[in-house]
């Protein structure tokens, strides 16, 4: 036994004086994981903040109060005066609010009735403050003017009438799984030659860095394209989330993201030393779109600076996208203003892949 635990001890020793060595593998285990909790402990707000809610009535002495209620809710911000029946409904449709309320009277019973407008293509920012209006707001303040009687409230979920949470996930959980998958591929392409040994085959080619670039990626490509098609087709299959025609424009736009973060992970592949390193790398870079893009938290919920990293970073724009067209309807024409931001990201990850080859030729 003894002898055991002298052998499992030198070769523990061995294996210490290793990693203490490598100082990126140090770095990635220590001092990452402090930088994320800096930042995303900064970042990162379960409630959003200045969410636009349109106001609608016949009889703005019913809502006096409520006003003065929401102005003073950091949550939620008025999107101007108090408009006519039926105009906080347009303005949902038209995409100028978040949520509308249409507040008058039964006309027989003279009851209060408050109609909620919901738009179900961004949850983590409609939800919190639906549940504002719902559990205090409105039950709190019309109760005012309500003659004895609690008023009437009822909730629709513009485009999702149903309220199913999978109509809401979906759409931006496509661009979650593609970019995971298209940023690891990237990450491993030239560490696994390294390791595997056709690293030297390669750089004794004459091929040039941009040549080695588009040809190492062009593969991945193709499979992030039929990813996304069948990630699409099993959405509507299994929750009847909608194909309308400007999908097509979605999917034809849908290589530029791909590129991104295939781009990406060619750059980290460039520098990393060994497949964990790759992997620890593209783990940094895959969580800031994870966690700032707005998928899983409330994006206006974020401070000024972190909205701007969220702004540059692929994810956030492709997930507006993919809501806009599957969500909302939205025509193809829209996707151009999204999508030039990601054109953008990833010439800018090229240039970076590029430089980083070629150091690492010499």
């Amino acid at each position: 036994m003894v002898a055991r635990l002298k052998r499992v001890g030198a070769v523990a020793r061995v294996e210490t004086l290793m990693l203490l060595r490598d100082r990126a593998n140090l770095a990635l285990i220590f001092l990452l994981p402090i930088f994320q909790i800096l930042l995303y402990g900064y970042a990162i707000s379960l409630e959003p903040r200045h969410v636009m809610l349109a106001l609608a009535t016949d009889e703005p002495r019913l809502v006096a109060q409520a006003v003065d209620a929401i102005n003073e809710t950091p949550m939620l911000r008025l999107l101007g005066p108090v408009g006519p029946a039926g105009s906080a409904d347009k303005a949902v449709r038209e995409g100028r609010a978040q949520v509308g309320v249409e507040v008058g009277r039964d006309p027989n019973t003279r009851s209060v009735s408050v109609h909620i407008i919901a738009d179900s293509a961004d949850p983590a920012e409609v939800r919190p403050a639906l549940g504002v209006l719902q559990i205090g707001l409105w039950r709190n303040v019309a109760e005012v003017y309500a003659q004895d009687q609690a008023p009437e409230v009822s909730t629709v979920w513009l485009h999702d009438p149903k309220g199913e949470n999978a109509w809401m996930i979906a759409p931006g959980l496509i661009g979650m799984i593609v970019m995971v998958t298209m940023l690891f591929l990237g990450a491993l392409t030239l560490v696994r030659e390294r390791e595997h040994g056709s690293w030297e085959t390669l750089l004794a080619t004459p091929v040039r860095p941009s040549e080695a670039l588009a040809g190492k990626l062009a593969p991945y490509l193709i499979i992030g394209l039929m990813q996304t098609a069948l990630l699409l087709l099993i959405i509507h299959g299994l929750f009847n989330v909608p194909l309308p025609p400007a999908t097509i424009a979605l999917v034809a736009l849908t290589p530029l993201f791909i590129a991104a973060y295939l781009i990406l992970g060619f750059a980290i592949s460039t520098v990393a030393q060994t497949q964990i390193q790759a992997v620890q790398a593209a783990v940094f870079c895959y969580l800031p779109s994870l966690m700032l893009s707005g998928f899983m938290f409330p994006f206006n919920g974020m401070p000024q600076w972190a909205q701007m990293i969220g702004q540059a970073l692929p994810l956030t724009h492709y997930i507006r996208a993919t809501r806009d067209i599957l969500i909302r309807g939205a025509p193809a024409s829209s996707l151009f203003g999204e999508m030039a931001p990601v054109a953008v990201f990833a010439s800018i990850a090229a240039g970076v892949a590029v430089v980083c080859y070629r150091r690492r030729l010499d």
